[in-house]
């Protein structure tokens, strides 16, 4: 009996024994990376999306800052207010600010900041209502009359801005969480302007309600999304401070974070439990699961990076790819001139394509633009929308000035041609501001800096055009400079 005993020691010593260490190692050593993996992906899939929606919030506040120096530059927005014409402010400027804008609340104040008109949710109210939202708005205002951004409203009526200033904050209205902004109301035509400091005031209260956050949810797939007044979190939430202009949380946005790795353990327990009988169909379906969520977290990774870079109007890169490209240029860039160029692109005549036949059409219209620039350039020039009507183009490997301006022709030919919208025909023209590096820009700032300035240039000479900057001056497609050109550093042409 006692031979028996021995082998099945041995068997169970020399077999079993190792094979069930290495059994309780392998699902030890499965267990513990399921478990680290679990943290880091859901850790992972949070930043993300708290950078996502970080990103989103940034751009909602800009958007309200466009669309109130949108309105802020009518004419004849100035005109009523001057003849005291509220019912033109109740019909036109404040179903414009509601319809197309979102704005829920618009206020209208003299000089002396006493309320001229007023509108909530697309109905004229009483304008002494504004006194409910002043300790809010009273800040922005001192904000805006700072010397700084007085000068910005001087660089505006003289024609050196292309928009007039306005001040954005967070904050709570009726303790609601809303985006507010305060901009001078001003006209086009710079000759009806008032005296410095003596604009009437534009004001306006974007609602952050469950609108926006039931936007916020489907372009980013997400649920549970909500703005609350308070950090407190329910079960699962998460949660980002949107911070006011002192620097303090005012509103806060809650979601409720997707978590993959619970998902994956949740799959993957019974599968563990199955493994313990059978270490093959273990490793299997342990593999499969993990392969299965790392393609997964892949694919949503490479979807948000190209959010994070694209406008989603046209398909185009977006300011963060223009200044990865831009920042990618400069460290390459030989120090021979030129190699680089700069093209900063405004639509002329677009926004009488929006009033005149709707947003839809603009937007269309953007995205015939877009596909018609994109035919003109070489694989390796970058074209980015930075918003609204304008776009840059980034043109690399160039051997001369000549380059850009060639470009610059081709676009405008391309964009002259009419336009297709619906039923209606529109044709607008682009005004191009053009600089090249480093011959006539030493930093990034500098070439973006001096792009614009061109581009003002080619708008103030008539529009439908380009200018070249270089050195001090930019120059311009007249007569007397296609004459001297050889004899001058700087060129620009414009199109017919």
């Amino acid at each position: 009996m006692s031979a028996p005993k021995i082998s099945t020691w041995r068997y169970l010593r020399n077999v079993v024994g190792p094979i069930a260490l290495a059994f309780l190692v392998t699902v030890g050593a499965v267990a513990g990376f399921v478990l680290l993996s679990i943290d880091h992906t859901d850790d992972a899939m949070l930043t993300r999306q708290s950078t996502l929606l970080q990103l989103a919030l940034h751009d909602r506040v800009l958007e309200a800052g466009y669309a109130q120096t949108d309105l802020a530059a009518w004419d004849e927005a100035l005109i009523a207010y001057q003849d005291g014409d509220t019912e033109w402010f109740a019909e036109e400027f404040g179903t414009e600010g509601f319809d197309y804008y979102h704005q829920s609340r618009i206020y209208v104040l003299d000089p002396d900041l006493n309320p001229f008109f007023a509108m909530r949710d697309g109905g004229e109210i009483t304008p002494t209502s504004f006194a409910a939202i002043q300790p809010l708005i009273s800040p922005l205002i001192q904000a805006l009359r700072t010397e700084e951004r007085q000068a910005a409203l001087s660089a505006y009526k003289a024609g050196n801005r292309e928009a007039p200033p306005v001040q954005t904050d967070i904050g709570l209205v009726d303790g609601q969480p809303a985006i507010l902004s305060v901009a001078p109301l001003v006209a086009e035509d710079h000759n009806l302007n008032a005296a410095p400091g003596m604009e009437p005031l534009y004001v306006a209260v974007t609602m952050l309600d469950a609108t926006v956050a039931n936007d916020l949810a489907d372009r980013y797939l997400l649920s549970g999304v909500r703005f609350d007044d308070d950090g407190t979190l329910a079960t699962h939430e998460a949660a980002i401070a949107l911070n006011n202009a002192q620097g303090e949380p005012a509103v806060w946005l809650k979601w409720l974070p997707d978590r993959p790795g619970e998902s994956i353990l949740s799959d993957t327990l019974p599968a563990l439990g199955a493994a313990l009988l059978v270490l093959t169909l273990i490793i299997g379906l342990l593999l499969r699961n993990l392969l299965s969520a790392s393609d997964q977290l892949h694919a949503e990774r490479a979807d948000a990076q190209h959010r994070a870079l694209h406008d989603p109007l046209t398909g185009l890169g977006n300011r963060a790819l223009f200044r990865d490209r831009l920042d990618s240029a400069f460290r390459t860039m030989e120090h021979t001139a030129p190699c680089l160029a700069l093209l900063a692109l405004d639509l002329d005549r677009f926004k009488q394509v929006n009033d005149n036949y709707g947003h839809e059409a603009g937007d269309e219209l953007l995205r015939q633009v877009a596909s018609r620039i994109i035919t003109v350039l070489r694989p390796t020039d970058t074209l980015v929308r930075l918003g609204g009507d304008e776009f840059a183009i980034l043109q690399t490997g160039i051997t001369s000035a000549e380059d850009a301006t060639g470009l610059a022709n081709r676009i405008l030919s391309a964009v002259r041609a009419p336009y297709h919208l619906g039923d209606n025909v529109a044709e607008i023209g682009v005004s191009i501001g053009i600089v090249t590096a480093p011959d006539h820009a030493r930093s990034e700032n500098e070439l973006v800096t001096r792009a614009d300035d061109a581009l003002y240039r080619a708008k103030a000479g008539g529009r439908n055009r380009y200018c070249v900057h270089a050195g001090d001056r930019a120059a311009e497609d007249t007569p007397q400079r296609l004459q001297a050109r050889v004899g001058d550093a700087m060129i620009a042409r414009g199109a017919a």
